[in-house]
């Protein structure tokens, strides 16, 4: 990390510029150290938002789930391409972590106690507890015991970090239960202004804090502490959180220019310019696997799947919303979702507008008014869902698993979305969005009370009475295992960091490594990208022992030149190998 002085100043470059008038902040940077609280706690709770983008537009790729047109081994996104990180110049999450969220949390903090006001102290201590625990399972060791007191920190292990995390959730969630810090007379009144996310209401932001905790406690699945009571006090943690008082942490974006549009919508914002990326959803195309695997797309020579028309796209109902069908190119016309294996590259006639638009209008995660979410409620029950089944209560774990799979269908509106896709004349299809969602989740009784008739009707009642019977997704409790749970979480974390993060977690199960988790391969089918950087990741050693990323390397930017030594004591510096060094939490 470079000197104290600089990086307290760019830490503070936010403050002025980029954004003022959404923020409404100070514009003049000679004077931004005179900068107030109710300054700067909305450009922190800003920059929270910004920060779980940053982390979900990595883990999206590389957990996976989208590809890109190209095939190139190298590029300036090595998520996306090739796996060669050491070649980036910058990993946004970094510098977001230390500088625009840490040093800023830290002067916020000096503030408030300056004036007695420990309401902003509780939300900026929140903040900074939940940026550590984002940024060390995605980067591993980093500095924290000396962060800001010298030029070149020392990098805590994880084992260090971890326990500092624990130790502050548990201290934080008592302080929101001290009247003495929550009612304080000399409290800075906070407004929706400051806090664009609850509005300074405390009593949620406890809860938020309890959701971190969850989040946190989770790690020990399954590889680290996996016990019953490990298992209760995360599932603890997910009832308190869901508990009276609660409310998902959401960060609205008004729409309009620049910072005023989400990150994932189709305006792309870039924040501050240099030290941020758009997104890349223009260019990005749905894996093989996430629509085949685990939205169950229908084969294009099923008869009366891939009507224009038809609802009937995949055996999960989501995908209509989450992405928009496109027409191909000449030699194939039609409308549909198309596809590509990771890194494998599009054919020849193929350009990116024909596969799926992933700013659909009906997804609203990707719109430009639409709202990031610091951890969802599907996520909370999903928690809970693992860490039931792993305590040996299935019963509770599907119940948990199917309470967060509806959940999920609401966000994406599923149940009054999709009648808009019914055919020309309208009596082609009758039934109802709801139907699907039944279907798919095994409730309902009738899988043939369709009108259309004909060969289609027959096709697709069979594929019904099939999907039923199986129990595919939803089985009944004693054939329910650990892949039925982390495949749900799968879709429902689409674009949220922890899909990546629970892939790690289980070590890539797949066919190919053959990892079982209680006798179960978790995410059957999953596979190395075509196309890796070879001197990495396709020796001999590395295609035999089916290595993956596990961690990013440290942003070369500012470590690589101000903090060489922490990285050389590590093995890190310029090391490929440091990539694949699992987590704390995998091994």
């Amino acid at each position: 990390m470079n000197k104290l002085k600089y990086l307290f100043l760019v830490a503070l470059l936010p403050l002025c510029v980029g954004c003022e008038d959404f923020l409404d902040i100070n514009k003049d940077p000679d004077s931004s150290t005179s900068s107030t609280v109710d300054q700067m706690l909305p450009v922190v709770v800003f920059y929270t938002a910004q920060q779980n983008y940053d982390h979900a537009e990595y883990g999206v790729y590389l957990s996976q789930c989208l590809t890109t047109g190209g095939r190139s081994q190298t590029g300036a996104y090595a998520y996306k391409s090739g796996w060669d990180f050491p070649s980036m110049n910058r990993h946004p999450q970094w510098r977001r972590h230390f500088f625009d969220l840490g040093a800023n949390l830290n002067e916020l903090i000096k503030l408030a106690e300056k004036i007695e006001s420990p309401n902003y102290i509780l939300i900026a201590r929140t903040i900074r507890l939940a940026s550590t625990l984002i940024t060390t399972d995605a980067f591993g060791e980093m500095p924290l015991s000396e962060v800001y007191k010298s030029v070149s920190p020392k990098y805590d292990s994880q084992e260090e970090i971890y326990q500092w995390m624990m130790t502050e959730a548990d201290e934080l969630i008592a302080l929101y239960d001290n009247p003495e810090w929550t009612e304080k007379p000399t409290n800075k009144k906070i407004t929706i202004k400051q806090d664009r996310i609850f509005g300074g209401d405390l009593v949620k932001w406890k809860h938020y804090t309890l959701a971190v905790k969850a989040r946190l406690l989770l790690r020990k699945l399954p590889n680290w502490d996996n016990t019953p009571a490990s298992c209760d006090a995360i599932i603890a943690a997910v009832d308190a959180a869901l508990g009276a008082g609660w409310e998902e942490p959401r960060y609205y974006y008004p729409g309009g220019p620049g910072e005023k549009n989400c990150p994932w919508g189709d305006t792309r914002p870039i924040i501050n310019g240099w030290e941020s990326r758009s997104n890349l959803l223009n260019e990005a195309i749905p894996s093989q696997y996430f629509m085949k695997e685990m939205l169950g797309l229908y084969d294009d020579d099923e008869p009366g799947f891939n009507d224009p028309k038809s609802v009937w796209k995949a055996e999960d109902p989501r995908l209509l919303a989450m992405m928009a069908m496109r027409s191909g190119p000449t030699e194939d016309p039609t409308v549909k979702y198309r596809y590509l294996e990771n890194n494998i590259g599009m054919g020849v006639s193929y350009k990116v507008t024909h596969y799926p638009d992933l700013y659909a209008k009906t997804n609203p995660l990707t719109q430009n008014n639409g709202y990031v979410p610091l951890i969802t409620e599907e996520e909370l029950l999903l928690i809970k869902a693992e860490a039931l089944y792993w305590k040996n209560d299935k019963v509770g774990a599907l119940a948990a698993m199917k309470e967060a799979v509806d959940k999920s269908m609401d966000r994406y509106d599923v149940d009054h979305l999709l009648p808009q896709y019914k055919g020309n004349p309208p009596t082609l299809y009758t039934h109802s969005g709801k139907y699907l969602r039944q279907i798919y989740m095994g409730t309902y009784t009738k899988a043939g009370d369709i009108t259309q008739a004909g060969a289609a009707k027959t096709q697709r009642q069979n594929k019904n009475d099939k999907l039923l019977a199986d129990g595919k997704y939803f089985p009944t409790a004693d054939k329910l295992t650990i892949g039925h749970i982390m495949r749900q979480k799968y879709v429902c974390m689409y674009l949220q960091p922890e899909q990546w993060t629970d892939v790690r977690r289980y070590k890539y199960s797949n066919n190919i490594n053959q990892i079982q988790y209680d006798g179960t391969i978790v995410y059957p089918k999953l596979r190395r990208p075509y196309n890796l950087y070879t001197p990495y990741w396709m020796t001999a050693e590395a295609i035999e022992k089916q290595q993956w990323v596990q961690r990013l390397n440290a942003d070369p930017e500012t470590e690589e030149k101000y903090n060489r030594p922490e990285l050389e004591r590590l093995g890190a510096y310029k090391n490929p190998e440091w990539l694949k060094k699992p987590m704390i939490w995998a091994n």
